[in-house]
């Protein structure tokens, strides 16, 4: 444990020389409210015109202030999640034949890409907090906030196994390449499908019941939209303990599927100083 604990350290000091990639993250964080009070501000216009009652209208049962209130949080979650990067850095040295300073290393590669991004995360955390603020008072949102601390502590227990699903699903997506030639199209394609059900782009509670009934035994709502929704306010304590459950399956799935998948890809691989 305190290897990979000093991992997590290492990557945390070393976002201090990536400040730019901090910026962008920070650029992303702010894009995303933008487009939400773009979009959402144009969708709410029209009804608001045609009604008059502009601060009653409600889509999803969001009203215009809930739904930016809603961005804030979300697009604050999203930034967390840096485990995109991880299928592609994987993919890559297995094909250039770095991977195989991972597979000499007294650690497990995938514990080893899960600390490090972990480490990353809490850096950008900082950064990400005081952007999402920022972008709260300058859009003039209202203040949202959970109606217990039980809501707090569980978007935070959901949280945490969300980002670690998440690299293990990337560090799974890039041993692939120990079989196969090239991952990359399958890596844009999942990728935006991904984000979609993530509940980063747009709530999921705008779907319609039946794929919400499909979509919540799947690990990807808990990275963002639950939490989202359990610290705005907006999900109660019964369905924060059935995300937790959920999430933490999905976890233990895909750790052990990552186990069993390395050992038998790993022995094609012919790297340097394998």
């Amino acid at each position: 444990m305190k290897k990979y604990l000093a991992i997590a350290k290492t990557l945390f000091k070393a976002q201090i020389v990536y400040r730019f990639d901090v910026l962008m993250t920070a650029l992303g964080t702010v894009w995303r409210v933008v487009f939400a009070w773009i979009l959402w501000g144009a969708v709410f216009a029209a009804p608001a015109a045609a009604s008059g009652a502009a601060a009653s209208l409600t889509i999803g049962g969001f009203t215009f202030q809930e739904m930016l209130g809603y961005y804030v949080v979300a697009s604050f979650l999203a930034s967390l999640d840096l485990s995109g990067g991880v299928s592609g850095e994987v993919s890559t040295r297995v094909r250039d034949g770095s991977f195989s300073k991972y597979m000499v290393i007294p650690a497990s590669p995938q514990f080893h890409f899960l600390a490090q991004n972990l480490g990353a995360s809490a850096y950008y955390a900082a950064f990400s907090v005081a952007v999402a603020c920022a972008c709260a008072f300058f859009f003039r949102v209202q203040p949202v906030h959970a109606n217990s601390p039980a809501q707090l502590l569980l978007a935070l227990l959901i949280l945490l196994p969300g980002l670690a699903f998440m690299v293990c699903y990337h560090f799974f997506v890039g041993i692939l390449a120990f079989k196969f030639q090239d991952v990359g199209f399958f890596l844009h394609v999942q990728g935006n499908l991904i984000e979609f059900a993530t509940g980063a782009i747009v709530p999921l509670a705008l779907l319609p019941e039946g794929a919400m009934a499909v979509i919540r035994f799947l690990p990807f709502p808990y990275v963002t939209y639950m939490p989202a929704m359990l610290i705005c306010g907006r999900a109660g304590v019964a369905e924060g303990l059935f995300g937790l459950a959920v999430v933490a399956v999905w976890l233990a799935v895909i750790l052990f599927v990552n186990r069993c998948t390395y050992r038998r890809l790993r022995i094609k691989f012919d790297g340097v100083g394998v």
